[in-house]
């Protein structure tokens, strides 16, 4: 298993940090040049905040920068690795019900987050029309992490095992779905 970070994080038995900085074209080529073929899953998860004043904050440097790692730097990737995927390999991406139009109202003022996770989504159902494998969104929960804050109800160790068992197991959901870590459905 490969684990693609700025920071390398704690060694784990059978893991190997490859480094990669998802705002950075060139880092994205030399780490997909890295990994050798087949890749049977690949998990984007890495994302951005960012400002959390509203509309009246909003910069476009800010929202170019949001947009650029929290959604081309996962498109470019997945462009990089398709040599190495395997047929039936299972693409997912790390999104957030604050992309959702029906689900996403959001009171925290973090316009560039929702643009960006909205924008994602749509990428995964484009992805899902264009390549063979299994593609897919999935809305992690609300995790105690920077992002989510120490309120968070969920345990992000608890959410990654249910992740991945998603991901592996017989219910993994169809290509082009938004799901939760549960795998149930999210109105996009």
């Amino acid at each position: 298993m490969l684990a693609l970070a700025r920071k390398p994080g704690p060694d784990l038995p059978g893991v190997t940090p490859v480094a990669y900085d998802q705002s950075d074209e060139s880092s994205i080529r030399r780490a997909a040049s890295a990994i050798a073929a087949p890749v049977d899953y690949v998990l984007h998860n890495a994302a951005i905040r960012g400002d959390t004043g509203g509309l009246a904050t909003l910069t476009a440097d800010h929202l170019a920068e949001v947009m650029r790692i929290n959604v081309a730097g996962p498109l470019l990737l997945t462009r990089a690795l398709l040599p190495a995927l395997a047929p039936d390999a299972v693409l997912s991406f790390i999104s957030s019900r604050a992309g959702s139009f029906t689900e996403g109202h959001d009171p925290d003022g973090d316009y560039a987050y929702c643009l960006s996770k909205a924008a994602l989504n749509r990428a995964v159902a484009k992805l899902a029309d264009d390549l063979p494998q299994r593609v897919l969104a999935l809305h992690p929960g609300w995790i105690a992490t920077d992002m989510g804050g120490p309120g968070a109800p969920d345990d992000p160790d608890e959410a990654a095992r249910r992740i991945v068992a998603l991901l592996a197991g017989p219910a993994c959901p169809p290509s082009g779905s938004f799901t939760d870590n549960w795998g149930l459905p999210i109105a996009p």
